[in-house]
């Protein structure tokens, strides 16, 4: 009799283990998402202590890094202008860093720099460019190209005072001058759309987006870290792609 019960008292130890599993993932992946959504409240509030401007906020990512760890990523403000990307690396189990919002409060308030984006990541995420040796590389090809331009005199080139120069091997960015002072710019958002907006403010309307790698002509124009539109609107300084070191914003 022992014998005959056992495998059966087996098979149900099994099935029930399996049901529980069963019934446990969906569980798991509620309990990701609500981490997701604790932890986005939770770094808005700290920041919010910090002077950070929260319904301005902006969330561009968020991942669950283990069973205690979550990371959000946001785009915050002070003044309504300029911005700052910050990752808050939320702890379940020890809540917000304390230097979460601090370490960039002096890019934030600067009027030149709102972002902790460098020159050379905005050029190329993933080559280091120093801007110096860069200038010197471009240079027997701006030259060049000046010379092509005396020689045929009735390019508009030679017109309009125009010079192409290599944008790191990504696109060519073309740049105004006194005659033609428009400055042609590569889209490069971080969400893979750039946002014209109606005015030089964050919370201004939206008025068309760009996709990246497009080029949007600018009328050389600049308010902080906003550039005017040829067309119409403004631009983020951040979410465009040019040669920093030749083109001047006035």
């Amino acid at each position: 009799m022992v014998s005959t019960h056992r495998p059966l008292r087996s098979a149900l130890l099994v099935s029930a283990a399996s049901l529980g599993l069963l019934a446990a993932a969906p569980v798991f992946a509620v309990s990701t998402e609500e981490a997701i959504r604790t932890a986005t409240a939770a770094c808005l509030d700290h920041a919010g202590k910090l002077g950070w401007r929260t319904d301005l906020a902006k969330v561009i990512s968020s991942r669950s890094i283990n069973a205690d760890k979550v990371e959000v990523v946001f785009d915050l403000t002070r003044d309504g202008t300029n911005t700052a990307r910050l990752t808050c690396p939320y702890s379940i189990s020890q809540g917000v860093p304390a230097d979460f919002g601090k370490t960039a409060t002096s890019t934030a308030d600067s009027a030149t720099t709102a972002v902790e984006t460098t020159p050379a990541e905005a050029a190329d995420a993933g080559t280091p460019v120093n801007p110096g040796r860069a200038w010197w590389l471009l240079l027997p090809l701006g030259l060049g190209l000046l010379g092509w331009a005396a020689l045929r005199g009735a390019g508009d080139g030679a017109r309009d005072g125009v010079a192409a120069y290599s944008g790191g091997g990504s696109g060519v960015v073309t740049t105004g001058t006194t005659t033609s002072r428009n400055i042609y710019v590569e889209a490069n958002a971080h969400d893979g759309e750039l946002e014209v907006r109606d005015r030089a403010d964050i919370s201004s309307a939206i008025l068309r987006r760009v996709r990246n790698g497009e080029r949007i002509a600018l009328t050389g124009h600049r308010i902080h870290d906003w550039l005017e539109v040829a067309s119409g609107g403004w631009v983020r300084d951040i979410d465009v792609r040019y040669d920093r070191t030749t083109v001047r914003f006035s």
